[in-house]
């Protein structure tokens, strides 16, 4: 559940890739942040299996790396 702090800051419990909704033109503009990323690279769609945590950004058709 996400929450929004004293501050104002937007909270979002990070994930795993593989429990991220589906990406679709729904769902575009949605943000999240993952534990699991592996070898992440800016713009390119996240795949799970990895150690790094990164924030990824639903652009209508995949989740990609922010």
């Amino acid at each position: 559940v996400a929450t929004i702090g004293s501050n104002g800051d937007y909270r979002s419990p990070p994930r795993t890739v593989s429990t991220l909704g589906t990406c679709n033109a729904g769902a575009e503009g949605t943000r999240a942040g993952v534990t699991d990323a592996l070898a992440p690279v800016a713009l390119a769609t996240v795949v799970g299996g990895g150690a790094v945590h990164v924030g990824v950004y639903c652009n209508g058709t995949n989740w990609i790396v922010q």
